[in-house]
């Protein structure tokens, strides 16, 4: 009797979700773009960069007296934090892992609101930039999100 092919059909996960099989035996789904990992690394990159940027500033400016000293102490070490959980992130989308979804997702909503925060205050470039870079990683990483694999729990 001849074997039947495999099923695209949706297949049940332990958690009840359907995902859509790409008819290879791991159940994996392709990924939409092969390209789109690299790119919203890049971008979560770039932004882990600025953040370590920002944070230099803050303790530059804290050791110059431009800023008060406990303030820019505590703002450096907030936006360095942020800054290793972005590379973090960045790190976690390439290997396809969870972690870097979740984060992406979230620090996108947060720094729109920064970014529309500094349009208000008349920080045109900047605030510009920083809604464009959450824009694009938000749209990119959502397109992620069917690609990437559920942890296998053993019930």
């Amino acid at each position: 009797m001849p074997s039947e092919p495999p099923s695209t059909a949706p297949s049940a996960s332990a958690s009840g979700g359907s995902r859509r099989t790409s008819g290879d035996p791991s159940g994996e789904v392709a990924d939409p773009s092969p390209r789109s990992r690299p790119i919203v690394a890049t971008l979560l990159g770039a932004e882990a960069l600025l953040l370590a940027a920002a944070a230099t500033y803050c303790a530059l400016a804290a050791s110059r007296g431009i800023l008060d000293a406990r303030f820019g102490t505590g703002m450096a070490i907030f936006l360095v934090l942020f800054a290793l959980a972005a590379a973090m992130a960045a790190r976690s989308i390439l290997v396809k892992g969870r972690f870097g979804l979740g984060y992406g997702v979230t620090w996108q909503f947060f720094q729109a609101l920064v970014g529309a925060s500094l349009l208000r205050g008349g920080m045109y470039w900047q605030g510009g930039l920083a809604l464009l870079l959450a824009l694009a990683a938000f749209v990119l990483l959502t397109r992620l999100v069917r690609s990437t694999p559920l942890p296998q729990g053993s019930d």
